[in-house]
């Protein structure tokens, strides 16, 4: 896959992703106070899957936070070993001209 094609993938996945999102919080907001008909009333059922449905993203969200929380750790502990690593310094490496 070319990198463009790629970019292009993302930017739909999130447009999707967010309508979604957006959706489901607009159809909760604006249903919440209906006329409730019964136990088998659609727009309750409809209501439930949409807060099941925003309920898994946020699952998905929390995973993904510490996610990034791992990498970021990893990322810093690396950082510093290669850090000391590095840092060793011979003559050699500072370059140092021995003038007679």
């Amino acid at each position: 896959m070319t990198n463009n094609r790629k970019k292009a993938i993302s930017w739909i996945i999130l447009i999707v992703f967010s309508f979604v999102i957006f959706g489901s919080s607009c159809f909760i907001i604006t249903h919440t106070n209906h006329d409730c008909t019964g136990e088998k009333c659609s727009v309750c059922i409809e209501l439930a899957k949409c807060h099941k449905t925003l309920n898994a993203f946020d699952t998905v969200a929390m995973g993904g936070e510490h996610l990034s929380i791992m990498m970021f750790v990893l990322v810093l502990t690396l950082k510093s070993f290669l850090k000391t690593r590095l840092n060793h310094t011979t003559l050699i490496s500072l370059k140092v001209e021995f003038l007679n």
